[in-house]
């Protein structure tokens, strides 16, 4: 047993690794984190209280480092779970909570994953094993209560399972994506391009880029001089949620600075330079 799960920590470092340059990468660590937390509580304590809830606080910072999620949507749901707790402090409200939060993620994956096979026609592969890990994580939440002996006799093919699912997702790594034309809709870029007035074509340059819309949007309202507070202003967002965008979007220029990306879209402003693979 304590081989299998060398080899799933091991195994989890390759999506750390694999996403240090994406806005997902304190998603992984926090998940690296926690499952390292959690296993090396276990070999200390015996109560299924204590790993439950250490999960619980684990996977609340997960959610804290989701990115593209509005900070409403996340104070929101950590307010429910912190009042849920409260009322009854239990196993059960524990596993419930538990749930709540893994569904939380799975939506958000799933959604990111709808969105951008309407929007661009293509698939990013490492959100599939996402999914399907966050979809095993809330059934075995259930059974963790419902029945403990099941989830200990399955542990051994849940490590091995959870270990391929990590492997596959550093294989796949934050860019890679395959046509998917099931569900596109053209009319969908179209029409956020227009909103944009831009091209659609220089919109799926921002696209393939890994741009999301709003970083398309702040990205052009910087071309016209705005700065953080103007832009936050402009769209009815906090500045904070502006900062993190450009964040974002210098890992995803490749710049190593924000001097950088502000220099690169004042000259692509001038001399109207297209966006470099």
């Amino acid at each position: 047993m304590r081989i299998f799960t060398t080899i799933f920590l091991i195994s989890s470092l390759g999506p750390l690794i694999r996403f240090r340059n994406s806005e997902y990468f304190y998603f992984f660590f926090f998940s690296l984190f926690t499952d390292s937390f959690v296993l090396l509580q276990q070999k200390f304590f015996k109560s299924s209280m204590y790993n439950i809830e250490s999960y619980l606080l684990g996977n609340l910072l997960i959610v804290l480092s989701i990115p593209r999620v509005s900070k409403k949507y996340k104070i929101g749901l950590i307010l429910f779970i912190f009042l849920y707790s409260i009322l009854e402090r239990s196993d059960i409200s524990s596993t419930v909570c538990m749930i709540f939060v893994m569904l939380f993620v799975l939506i958000h994956f799933a959604n990111t994953l709808v969105q951008e096979i309407r929007i661009d026609g293509k698939l990013t592969l490492f959100l599939v094993p996402m999914i399907i890990l966050y979809s095993i994580g809330i059934v075995l939440a259930y059974y963790f209560y419902a029945d403990i002996n099941l989830v200990q006799d399955t542990f051994i093919p849940k490590v091995i399972l959870y270990t391929l699912l990590n492997l596959l997702v550093a294989i796949f790594g934050p860019d890679r994506k395959i046509n998917f034309p099931f569900g596109y809709d053209p009319t969908i870029k179209t029409k956020m391009a227009n909103d944009l007035d831009i091209h659609v074509d220089e919109y799926d340059n921002y696209l393939e880029k890994g741009l999301s819309h709003r970083e398309i949007q702040i990205y052009h309202l910087m071309k016209k001089g705005m700065n953080n507070k103007e832009i936050a202003e402009k769209l009815n967002i906090e500045k904070k949620t502006v900062e993190t965008h450009m964040q974002n979007m210098k890992v995803k220029f490749g710049f190593n600075s924000m001097t950088e990306l502000r220099d690169f879209v004042k000259k692509a402003d001038e001399i109207s330079v297209p966006i470099q693979e």
